[in-house]
């Protein structure tokens, strides 16, 4: 008798193909968001560096999350057409069954139970699963809108809401990622492969052991039934108006989400990749008789070498530059002022430091200065150090040292 009763089937086509693009949706999502939440990890520069960086990656992220939306539209009007036209049993509403079934299964892992429970067609543990996956979807979808659309979000509340989505749209993605990995995969692949969400049925022996009740059911001659046809249909005229609408106002919402708002970066204007270049006004026209004038400094030092100007120029350096001349930058230098004319042969540096120091100028360095710990003045005349520096020379950079003291 009990060899004479087919298998039933568990899945149709069109439930198989929700959970394929429910499953190619989830993936997507979780890996582009994940790169973005932990994007200082090695990995994840890799990962956004192949989906063509992190504009591209954003992208992607936020067209998985637009088919996720449609997908929840769609599952919601096929939950209410089972339940409201074809009156079929909710066998996924949770009931005191599987808590039973719950702590049955417990005992039996701890060797307390000789067998394990006998579940009907959606197991506790389905059943957990399918309410995490709608519970922690819909805050997907809450914080994604808030995160995805900030300036219209602030309209309606608080700024501190922002963070406060970005926190909990990370955390439930991490949640939920672990939660597939660790829960899912172990059950329907690892533990014992269920096929059918691939072929729409189990096996045999697979169905009585997970699913002992419905079996049991099956041989007792008790089915999911159906009411009339004449009832049906014509609740199908109330059902359908609705849904329609209900598809409408969902596709509406989701295209509103995804247009009503560019995000605060790029509504501002863009940055000039220019920079500014600071052009000397043109000299007026001098006779032949008259010699011509130089506007600015000459430049009375070689330039190769010390190209950073404002190494020495700053404000805090040896010898700054003019407050008129503040943001200028370094490349603008040279199209004033012009390389002076070649240094004149230096003097020996013992006769040169000699004068000096009797007219009271930089003192000779009395060591070297090749070899540590010489290589660096700050070592030993910094505040605080065995031969402090005057008051005066605090913020000269280290490199400038050498250009007055020989």
């Amino acid at each position: 008798m009990q060899s004479g009763v087919p298998v039933p089937r568990r899945f149709t086509v069109p439930q198989r193909i929700e959970h394929g693009i429910l499953a190619l949706s989830f993936t997507v999502l979780g890996l582009t968001g994940l790169v973005q939440k932990f994007a200082l990890n090695p990995l994840s520069e890799r990962l956004i560096s192949l989906m063509g960086g992190i504009e591209m990656t954003r992208v992607i992220h936020r067209a998985a999350a637009i088919a996720f939306a449609l997908l929840t539209v769609y599952h919601f009007i096929v939950v209410a057409y089972k339940f409201f036209v074809r009156r079929l049993e909710m066998t996924m509403m949770p009931c005191l069954k599987d808590v039973k079934d719950g702590l049955h299964s417990v005992g039996y892992s701890l060797f307390l139970r000789k067998n394990p429970p006998k579940m009907p067609r959606y197991t506790f543990a389905e059943k957990l699963e399918y309410w995490a996956l709608i519970w922690g979807g819909l805050i997907m979808l809450v914080t994604g809108f808030m995160l995805w659309n900030p300036l219209v979000t602030t309209l309606l509340l608080p700024g501190q809401f922002i963070p406060a989505a970005k926190a909990a749209h990370g955390g439930e993605a991490v949640l939920a990622v672990l939660a597939i990995i660790v829960w899912h995969f172990y059950n329907v692949h690892l533990k014992m492969f269920n096929t059918s969400m691939f072929t729409g049925r189990m096996t045999r022996h697979q169905f009585e052991e997970e699913h002992g009740a419905e079996w049991d059911g099956l041989l007792a001659g008790k089915t999911q039934g159906l009411h009339a046809p004449v009832n049906t249909r014509r609740r199908q005229l109330v059902f359908v108006p609705a849904a329609v609408v209900f598809a409408a106002l969902g596709t509406g919402g989701i295209y509103w989400t995804a247009t009503v708002e560019t995000t605060a970066i790029s509504t501002l204007p863009a940055p000039s990749s220019e920079a500014k270049v600071y052009s000397p006004a043109v000299p007026a026209p001098q006779t032949m008789t008259q010699p011509a004038t130089v506007s600015a400094p000459l430049i009375p030092h070689p330039i190769a070498g010390q190209e950073q100007c404002y190494a020495c120029h700053g404000k805090s350096g040896m010898k700054p530059v003019p407050s008129n001349h503040d943001g200028r930058p370094v490349e603008s230098c040279r199209i004033c002022h012009r390389p002076g004319p070649p240094p004149k042969p230096k003097e020996p540096a013992a006769e040169k430091s000699a004068e000096r120091e009797k007219a009271g100028g930089p003192k000779k360095i009395p060591h070297p200065t090749d070899k540590a710990p010489y290589t660096n003045c700050a070592n030993c005349h910094g505040i605080g150090k065995m031969k402090p520096s005057p008051e005066n020379h605090s913020g000269y950079p280290v490199e400038s040292c050498t250009a007055c003291h020989q």
